[in-house]
């Protein structure tokens, strides 16, 4: 009576492989969609700025006010957004079809990065609205927490290991430093069209935003990088350890950067 049970799980597994690469794909085409129109709306106001054919506002020489700005970046945006929230959704359902850790891994990894850069295609258009870039920082940081945070809840079963959690942990390292390049290009773009003559200004405290975002990122990695040594040596198996290699690997690197990056501003600005 019950003669399907046997092939059963072959379904399961292809709509698994399907979800999870449908979500990563989403994460690389939302994030696409963000740097192209970056691009694109960089390149026209520019263009605008060296015909000389914009229109100025009454109180001052902006090439767009901040209306005008949030209404442009906004299509950008609500794209991305989209493609990202289905990266996310397709995620999940791959979740409830995942059986071992490594396809656990692989959706939490999809979960992880649409629903980030979800919250940074958010964060994009209030840049025309939230003047202090700090203010920036730590939407991004919050919003970079909240995901590392929900995807430790979520899949538990994934980071029950300290090599999985070490690994989580630079992941967001990596994505809360890309997300606040992405959101300070927005910024000084969106800078650069409201107030030309203080672009120069405008530019440096979206550099000093940045560096103050890679504090609390330099402590997270720091954190995951012990964390990885820890499991390293602690391993029974060689999935640990192919993690935990993979957590100092990654938080490493991140504390390399971080370390050099304070050094970088100064030379530049020297």
């Amino acid at each position: 009576m019950n003669g399907h049970t046997g092939p059963a799980p072959v379904p399961n597994k292809r709509v698994l492989r399907m979800m999870h690469r449908l979500s990563l794909a989403c994460a690389l085409l939302g994030l696409a969609v963000i740097i192209g129109g970056f691009i694109v709306l960089s390149t026209s106001f520019f263009d605008e700025m060296s015909a000389g054919t914009h229109s100025v506002i009454p109180d001052g020489s902006a090439v767009m006010s901040d209306d005008e700005f949030i209404r442009s970046v906004l299509p950008v945006a609500c794209a991305a957004g989209i493609i990202h929230l289905a990266g996310v959704i397709a995620g999940f359902v791959g979740r409830r079809h995942a059986e071992d850790r490594a396809e656990l891994g692989r959706c939490a990894l999809g979960v992880g990065v649409n629903a980030f850069f979800l919250g940074c295609a958010g964060i994009i258009p209030a840049v025309g609205i939230v003047g202090d870039p700090v203010g920036l920082v730590v939407l991004l940081a919050v919003c970079g927490g909240a995901v590392l945070f929900a995807c430790f809840s979520l899949f538990e079963r994934f980071f029950s290991s300290a090599g999985a959690r070490s690994v989580g942990v630079g992941v967001a390292g990596l994505l809360v430093m890309g997300g606040a390049l992405l959101v300070g290009l927005f910024a000084m773009l969106g800078a650069i069209t409201s107030t030309p003559e203080d672009s120069f200004l405008l530019g440096m405290f979206v550099v000093i935003a940045f560096v103050i975002v890679s504090v609390p990122v330099g402590i997270a990695q720091l954190t995951g990088l012990i964390m990885g040594i820890r499991a390293h040596r602690r391993a029974d198996s060689e999935d640990e350890q192919a993690l935990a290699t993979w957590g100092i690997v990654l938080n490493g690197t991140l504390c390399l950067c971080l370390l050099f990056l304070p050094l970088v501003v100064l030379g530049s600005i020297a």
